[in-house]
């Protein structure tokens, strides 16, 4: 619209509190009456005489003219919705926006405004309405779509009070339906006043309001849409970042406050059970990809790895968390505990503003697709959103006071929040933790992990789904520890057996049963966690020696399945790790076969021993045990026997039988003659080599040919000794003087049973049988 001169006078009489009326009200008569004034020819020195004329009287008519103008000074009109100055940026669903407007009449004659909106360019959905604005400023009725407002026209004989204008107000209210608001939506509308003519065919006759009846006049008498007002409303377009913790630069809490750098936990290196790689005895593991599995290595850790990138759940002893910033998650690796309440995981999360105005944003449980997550339901009292099916327990809570964040409640804010709110400044990144509380599940069954996709909605849009999802994910331990089984997982219920013979050979991780003195058990060690660990392994049996009967303990070795021995935690033979063994990585969902093998030592009493195997998790400490696999060491060995004669000066041992050393003064070769009368002394040595006691012992002999039995007995003395010739009854008499050919039996009979007593593994017993040459 052009600005004329006749415009800006409007403007600045608006400004002045003025309509600057086209003149003389309409109706107003204006009479005239002229005079003639002279001199009284009659009397020239008097005063002059007037003559007065008839009067004349003239109507003044209706010169209508009027506008709709903005009331704030200084913005013209004649625009459009692209082209308006007048602009509201960043509105939020449900907003309602006023805009001030004034009727202007500019005529000399009352005038029916009639006030409708034109919309022309905006987005649907929007509703526009009129107010009267009241002498207090506040808004007064409603102008009824299409109705007539009366808008006197200013008396120019009053000054102060300008009755030409009336004050409206546009009130648009922006939809909430999602489906109707979006951020590239731009709404607007401007009033747009026109008048009905009322004049008849002859205004000197008829004058009506000046407009023709039947005619229906536009703002100014310009052309329709020409002289329009609008008002401009975009909005707010969310820009939110939903983070892992990031070091933000410009932290603040839930409420919006600004938060010391120090009070959010750096993101730098933790120790997360990552793939690793080595050398046997290096337990100074290498990095590689973070939180992914790879198949396992040969070679263990002893210790987890370092993973930059990553912070420790801010609780006392707390979790290790790996970010992943490019994956837009946090991965928690707890280890386990001994108790069975539920476990938690406290996450630092972050949300980043930069959608160019402070923004509220509500945090709950999202699917993929950014809408609340279903399974979980919401107590605002408590702020905890429960999954009902799981278990799982989310709350999130201010980075200062560790209380759970509220629900905003804004009666400014069209769009009402359902879950709890945090304010976040453009240019800001809020700080919020997020407690993820799960069931302790049984250390050994197969556990699936935690994922918590957190939803980050601003309020300022229309929709309640999340503008940027973040994830917070908890892998939890579980292994398993005991016999091999074919399919994957480890076996406890049977009892395996191996039997041994301890004076055999030894061998390795592939012994064979019974034939040699190693016992081997296939193990299993399987990782139902979800991260990858290495597992420690260690176990011990007691067994007794059959001749001292002192009981010692014996360690378990490991073996890989390649038969190598696996790695000991310390290679220094003095220390208690000595013993203590390292698997490879296992990866979550797979399992590793070590072989159990117990060396058993010559000497070792038959019998069954249990065998205790212990395993741990070296990140996750999961216990283990191992309590029912059985050694089971068979009979072995012999009875050695030996005889020796009397020889004065021989010195013992110089002259051993069958293993058995010669007693003082005995020999076995080299005998001294004897003469008819003499006496010949013999010694008769049995010894028991078996690892177990011999039933039913006894030593015999046979009186040589050409002698006669002297004397037969035990040495030394037991307590009740028994004798059995040619194979009669046994008794307590000793028998003497008995011819050559007969056969002579001794035994101990330390209970009184009347028949040989056991000789135990190791222990001898020794006879002196005495005959006389013939």
């Amino acid at each position: 619209m052009k600005r004329s001169t006749q415009l800006i006078a409007l403007m600045a009489a608006l400004a002045a509190g003025s309509a600057s009326a086209a003149g003389t009200l309409a109706g107003t008569t204006i009479e005239n009456t002229a005079t003639a004034t002279f001199q009284d020819p009659a009397n020239p020195t008097a005063p002059p005489l007037n003559s007065t004329s008839n009067t004349v009287q003239t109507v003044v008519l209706p010169k209508p003219d009027f506008d709709i103008v903005y009331t704030t000074s200084g913005i013209a009109d004649g625009n459009t919705l692209t082209s308006t100055p007048v602009l509201t940026t960043g509105a939020v669903p449900g907003q309602v926006i006023e805009t001030p407007y004034s009727l202007v009449n500019k005529g000399n004659t009352p005038l029916d405004i009639i006030v409708n909106a034109d919309t022309t360019g905006s987005a649907a959905g929007a509703t526009v309405k009129y107010y009267l604005v009241n002498t207090d400023g506040s808004r007064g009725a409603e102008i009824p779509a299409g109705s007539a407002v009366p808008v006197t026209a200013d008396n120019p004989a009053t000054t102060g009070v300008d009755e030409g204008i009336v004050k409206i107000v546009q009130v648009i209210t922006l939809p909430t339906d999602p489906a109707l608001i979006t951020p590239t939506s731009v709404f607007g509308a401007s009033p747009e006043g026109t008048v009905a003519g009322t004049a008849g065919a002859d205004p000197l006759v008829t004058p009506g309001n000046g407009y023709a009846s039947g005619t229906t006049v536009q703002e100014e008498g310009k052309a329709v849409d020409a002289d329009l007002q609008f008002t401009r409303i975009t909005v707010y377009a969310p820009a939110l970042d939903n983070n892992p913790n990031t070091n933000p630069g410009t932290p603040v809490d839930s409420a919006g406050n600004p938060l010391p750098p120090a009070s959010v936990p750096p993101v730098t290196s933790v120790n997360v059970p990552t793939e690793v790689v080595g050398k046997p005895g290096d337990n100074t593991p290498v990095v590689s990809a973070p939180g992914y599995v790879t198949p396992a290595p040969t070679t263990p850790p002893a210790t987890p790895s370092p993973v930059p990138g990553g912070a420790t759940d801010p609780t006392p002893g707390g979790t290790p968390i790996a970010t992943n910033v490019a994956g837009d998650e946090q991965i928690a690796y707890p280890i386990a505990d001994t108790n069975a309440t539920p476990d938690r995981v406290l996450f630092t999360n972050t949300l980043t503003n930069t959608g160019g105005a402070t923004d509220k944003v509500q945090l709950f449980p999202a699917l993929a697709d950014g809408t609340p997550d279903p399974a979980y339901t919401f107590d605002p009292a408590t702020g905890v959103f429960t999954n009902t099916t799981t278990g799982v327990t989310i709350r999130f809570l201010d980075p200062v006071t560790g209380e759970p964040i509220k629900v905003s409640v804004d009666p400014t804010n069209p769009t009402v929040a359902q879950y709890p709110t945090v304010t976040v400044p453009n240019g800001s990144t809020v700080v919020y933790r997020t407690e993820v509380t799960y069931p302790d599940a049984n250390d050994k069954d197969v556990i699936a992990p935690v994922t918590v996709l957190i939803g980050a909605d601003s309020l300022k849009d229309a929709d309640l789904v999340s503008n940027s999802n973040t994830r917070n994910t908890i892998l939890p331990p579980a292994a398993q520890f005991g016999d091999a089984t074919g399919a994957q997982g480890a076996e406890a219920t049977p009892a395996p057996i191996q039997t041994v013979n301890p004076n055999g050979p030894t061998s390795g991780a592939t012994s064979p049963d019974f034939t040699d003195a190693t016992a081997t058990f296939p193990m299993d060690v399987v990782n139902n966690g979800q991260y990858n660990d290495s597992y420690t392994l260690s176990g011990t049996v007691e067994l007794t020696d059959a001749v001292t009967g002192i009981k010692t303990l014996y360690p378990v070795l490991y073996y890989a399945p390649d038969g190598s021995l696996l790695p000991r935690v310390s290679n220094d033979p003095t220390s208690p790790d000595y013993n203590k063994f390292i698997t490879p990585v296992v990866a979550p969902g797979t399992e590793y076969k070590p072989v159990a093998v117990i060396q058993v030592p010559a000497g070792t009493r038959t019998g069954d021993y249990a065998v205790t195997q212990n395993a741990v998790g070296n990140y996750s400490t999961i216990p283990m045990t191992d309590t029912n696999n059985i050694i089971r060491v068979a009979p072995a060995g012999s009875v050695a026997v030996a005889k020796f004669v009397a020889k004065a000066g021989v010195t013992a041992g110089s002259n051993p039988i069958n293993t058995i050393p010669n007693p003082a003064d005995y020999t076995a070769t080299g005998a001294n003659g004897a003469r008819p009368g003499d006496n010949i002394s013999y010694r008769i040595i049995g010894k028991n080599t078996y690892n177990t006691s011999v039933n039913g012992f006894f030593l015999s002999d046979t009186v040589p040919a050409n002698t006669t039995l002297f004397s037969v007995a035990l040495t030394p003395a037991p307590s009740k000794t028994i004798y059995r010739v040619d194979g009669g009854a046994w008794t307590t008499t000793a028998p003497t003087g008995l011819a050559a050919g007969t056969k002579v039996d001794v035994a101990v009979d330390a209970d009184n049973n009347n028949l040989p007593d056991a000789l135990a593994p190791g222990a001898t017993l020794s006879a002196d049988f005495i005959v006389t040459v013939n």
